[in-house]
Order: structure tokens, then sequence, then C-alpha cells
């Protein structure tokens, strides 16, 4: 048999099991800690060394304004979005991101905090999800601590619960579809956990 004829029947071969079993849900291969979804997430997101803080639509500015004062933060960066829950932060600096980054690019890392509107989070990894033009990704990059609020009830299962849910909602897969696992990290020298090589060194989550 000619090389050619072998791969042809490979890729023919291939071709016909692709047509005809679908592709599972790669999530049925983790093992569930909870079947609650919430407390799930909870227990996965803390693991990847998320700091999760369980709130209210009443509470959440107070606890915001807690966690600045434990971080020592002083300068907020946030999207327009939340101008309304920015108004209620007890800060020396608020900086709303709604203009080109060439007109404060330089001033970016003077920022040492950030909050974001979680678009959704996955119990199966407890990673957040943001995907939405109101949040721009340096607002999880940038400063030391990311602050993201999340609606318990924007919590699925899966990877591909949420990237679906997203497509059913807005038709497509936005660019900026991002997943947060936690503080930025390495351990590609010496084998040394480092936090915040390439964001956030502080990683939390406000449970809505």
């Amino acid at each position: 048999m000619s090389k050619e004829s072998i791969l042809n029947a490979l890729k023919n071969g291939f071709k016909r099991s692709v047509d005809n079993q679908a592709t599972p849900d790669p999530s049925i291969f983790i093992k569930n800690i909870d079947d609650d979804l919430v407390r799930e997430f909870i227990q996965r997101a803390e693991a990847n060394k998320t700091i999760i803080i369980n709130s209210n639509q009443e509470n959440l500015s107070k606890d915001i304004n807690e966690i600045i004062k434990n971080e020592n933060a002083k300068n907020l960066i946030y999207p327009v979005s939340l101008k309304d829950l920015a108004n209620d932060l007890k800060i020396e600096q608020k900086f709303a991101f709604e203009s080109e980054i060439e007109s404060f690019k330089e001033r970016i890392f003077e920022y040492d905090i950030s909050i974001i509107k979680a678009r959704g989070g996955v119990s199966s990894h407890g990673v957040t999800c943001v995907s939405s033009s109101d949040n721009p990704r340096l607002l999880s990059l940038t400063p030391r601590v990311c602050v993201a609020i999340l609606s318990k009830d924007d919590i699925v299962y899966s990877l591909s619960d949420q990237l679906n849910k997203i497509k059913n909602e807005d038709g497509r897969l936005p660019t900026n579809t991002i997943f947060i696992s936690g503080p930025s990290r390495t351990s590609d020298i010496e084998l040394q956990l480092v936090l915040g090589v390439h964001g956030s060194q502080v990683f939390y989550v406000v449970l809505i």
C-alpha cells in the first residue's frame, strides 16, 4: 500500500469518526466535588488562590470598600458601566476607562486596583469569565489587585456551557472573551511559584 493511500485511509476514517460521533464535553472527565455549582465554584476558585467574598447587592459597595482598605489601595480604575458603584467607593483617586489607552498609557501602572463585572463563572474549573466591550482587558492585567463582581446566577458547570451561553446571547463569541483562574503566576524559574508576573497579584471575586 502506498504512502498516499495510507494517508487517505487515515483521513477518511477520522472524518467518518467525527461525523458519526458527537464530541463529548471534556468536563465529563472532571470529578465533581460538590453538586451545588456555587459551592463547587468557590472551592475550586480558592484552590486557584482566588479570594472569594460572599456579598449581595445591598452590601456590595461596603464589601469592596473593605477590600480597598485591606489592600491599602489608592488609585482605582474601572469601566464606565460600573460608574454608579465607583461613586460609592472610598479611595483617593478614581479613573473611568472611557478613552483610548494612548491618552493615558504612561499612567496605566499607577492604578493599583480595578473592578470589573464578570460575565460568568465556571464551577468545574473555578474560573471567572469576562466577555464584554465594557471591560477592557487591561483592567485585569495591569493593576496589582483586580476585583470581579460575579452573580451566583451566572455560574455554570463547564467551559463549553459558558461559551455556548455567550454565543446564544450575543449571536457570536466576542474576541475579548477571557477566563481568569486567579492571580497571575509562573513557576518557570527554578520551579518556584511566583505570583503577579504578567497580571494582577491579587484576584478577588465578590459573589452577589
